[in-house]
């Protein structure tokens, strides 16, 4: 199967293709405090050096794939999560340039593993080639 192929999962006893969504809920939850200003900072850093906002682990470049659109746009990752590092002082080189799929899959909690750092996700991506 390539990877352009759907994948048909068979429907259960009882679902059905549809379901009611869009109602407001309301949610408490924590939230660990990050820096904005920071974030700003790691953009403007890697800009000023000569650099371009690309994914640190898959080398997407948002400007060149969406155009104007995507001008300006990264997300940014702490390489250690502030989960595991607790109240720290977090400096720019503790930032990584992520795409918005390379972050979500190293937030991913797959077999175990709650989350892993960029440079765990580029082995997995070059271990999968």
């Amino acid at each position: 199967m390539t990877s352009a192929e759907i994948v048909r999962i068979p429907a259960q006893e009882g679902e059905t293709d549809a379901a009611r969504e869009g109602r407001l809920l309301t949610r408490w939850a924590l939230h660990r405090e990050r820096s904005r200003p920071l974030r700003d900072q790691k953009i403007r850093a890697v800009l000023e050096g000569g650099g371009t906002l690309h994914c640190e682990v898959c080398s997407f470049d948002f400007t060149t794939a969406y155009g104007e659109l995507g001008a300006g746009y990264i997300e940014v990752h702490h390489r250690l999560p502030l989960h595991i590092s607790g109240v720290t002082e977090t400096r720019i080189a503790d930032l990584a340039l992520l795409c918005a799929n390379c972050h979500r899959m190293c937030h991913r909690s797959f077999l175990g593993e709650s989350w892993r750092t960029p440079a765990d996700l580029r082995r997995q991506m070059r271990k999968s080639d």
